[in-house]
Parts: structure tokens; sequence; C-alpha cells
């Protein structure tokens, strides 16, 4: 392909089928993650791909150009979802901001070693309850499930919590 050798050209190309598949990108980005600035970063991550594999395609604009254009940008909106319910986990270090009683460094490591016996959907809702303060209705928007889900794993974890901070 000429487009390949000549890279004045391939820049213009490439300009002319992002210009015209930037909209639609950003707009199936969008539906996906449901927020505009994750559906930029997304359509962003499309675009850089676009431009690797942009040699492949067989012309700047085109049905089958604009399918592949869709497609990474659905695809990056995706891994981006997928990732950022990766990263809801809240990690124990996070746990160290609950209170033990003042002067009682023992505590704070039982109730460390406590928090680390959880499962981590638990001990992720009960820290989102505890220490960042959130409602259920926060803790299940966080961790993208249903609110009677988010009551259970924080009143579970609770309940775990004080079993096992009584044996101590």
């Amino acid at each position: 392909m000429e487009k390949a050798r000549d890279p004045a050209a391939r820049s213009r190309d490439f300009e002319q089928t992002w210009l015209a598949y930037r909209g639609l990108m950003l707009r199936l980005a969008r539906e996906i993650l449901g927020d505009e600035s994750l559906a930029e970063d997304a359509v962003s991550e499309a675009a850089v791909k676009l431009l690797e594999h942009y040699d492949c395609l067989e012309a700047p604009t085109g049905p089958k150009t604009r399918r592949f254009a869709a497609v990474l940008a659905e695809h990056c909106a995706i891994d981006l979802l997928r990732k950022r319910k990766r990263e809801r986990i809240v990690p124990l270090e996070v746990a160290a901001e609950l209170r033990a009683p003042e002067g009682d460094p023992e505590g704070k490591l039982d109730l460390l070693a406590a928090l680390d016996r959880l499962p981590n959907q638990q001990r992720t809702a009960v820290l989102l309850s505890l220490s960042c303060g959130l409602t259920a209705r926060q803790v299940a928007d966080t961790l993208g499930c249903s609110v009677s889900k988010a009551e259970k794993l924080i009143s579970r974890g609770k309940k775990a919590l004080r079993d096992d901070l009584k044996e101590v």
C-alpha cells in the first residue's frame, strides 16, 4: 500500500479517518462506560491502536474502516471498564485508617490481621463503609453490585470482625 511508504499521505489519511469516526467511537465508548471523561480515555487508547494497525486498512473511510474503528472503541471501553472493576478492591493498607483504641498498637495489628482474614469483597465493603464512611448504596456502586448484596457484605464482614476480635 502506498500510504505505508509516504508518511505525509499516511498522516493525511489517518486524520481523515479520525475526523470521520471519532464521534462514533466516542458515542460507543460513552454508552459502555457511562462517563464522558472515561469515554475520552478509551477513545484515545483506541486511536493509538487504530494508528498502529492503520496500514492494514483498505481505505481511510469506508464500511470496513468504520467497523474496525467501532470495534476498537468498544474493546478499549470494555477493557477500561474491566480494569476499573479490578481496581475497586481496596488494599489492606487503607485499613490503617480504621481506629483501634488509642495507645493500643497491638489492637490495631489485631484489627489488620482480622481484616486480612476476610474475603476480598467483604473486606472492601467493610473498609468502604467504616473507613471511608460510604453508605450501602455508595458501596454497591463502587463494587458494582446490588444494594442488598453490599448490605450483606458489610453486615457479614462486621460480624466476622467482631467474632474474630472477641477471641483476641
